[in-house]
C-alpha cells in the first residue's frame, strides 16, 4: 500500500520506481487537479490530508481490512463500502487500473487506485460490478 497527500510523496515513488510509470503519471495527474481544486492560498505546500488522500493498493494488500485508511475488516474494507464511483482506466500497453472514490462524509474523500487484476477473484468481480454501475 503507498500513501500519496503531498507532491514529494509522488517524487519518492517515481525515484523509487516501484509502480508503473503510466500509473504514476495518472496519479500525478489527479493529484494536480485536486491540487487546483482544493488548494487553500494559506497553506505553504499543497497538503491532502485535510480532504481525503490517495491510497495504491497493490498485489498482496488486503482490501478486505484498511483500517489504517479507514476502512474497517469488521464492515468488509474496501469491498464493504459504498463508492462514489469506480471506473477502469486504460492506461495504455494492456495497463488498466481501477479508479475508486469512498465519500467518507461531505468533506472527506478517499480515492484508491489499483491495478486490474492484482487481486484474488472476489475483489476483481466486485470492482467490475462496482465499475458497471457507473
Amino acid at each position: 500500500m503507498r500513501v500519496i497527500k503531498t507532491k514529494q510523496d509522488i517524487v519518492i515513488l517515481c525515484r523509487a520506481e516501484v509502480l508503473p510509470s503510466a500509473l504514476l503519471n495518472q496519479i500525478e495527474d489527479y493529484f494536480n487537479q485536486l491540487r487546483v481544486e482544493l488548494e487553500d492560498g494559506e497553506e505553504s505546500e499543497f497538503h491532502l490530508g485535510r480532504h481525503g488522500y490517495i491510497v495504491v493498493l497493490e498485489a498482496g494488500d488486503n482490501v478486505r481490512d484498511l483500517g489504517n485508511v479507514g476502512l474497517s475488516r469488521e464492515n468488509g474494507g474496501l469491498l464493504g463500502s459504498f463508492p462514489e464511483y469506480v471506473e477502469l482506466l486504460d492506461l495504455g500497453e494492456g495497463l488498466q487500473v481501477y479508479k475508486v472514490a469512498v465519500l467518507y462524509d461531505n468533506d472527506y474523500l478517499m480515492t484508491f487506485f489499483m491495478l486490474a487484476g492484482a487481486h484474488d477473484e472476489e475483489v476483481e468481480q466486485w470492482l467490475r460490478d462496482q465499475a458497471e454501475r457507473n
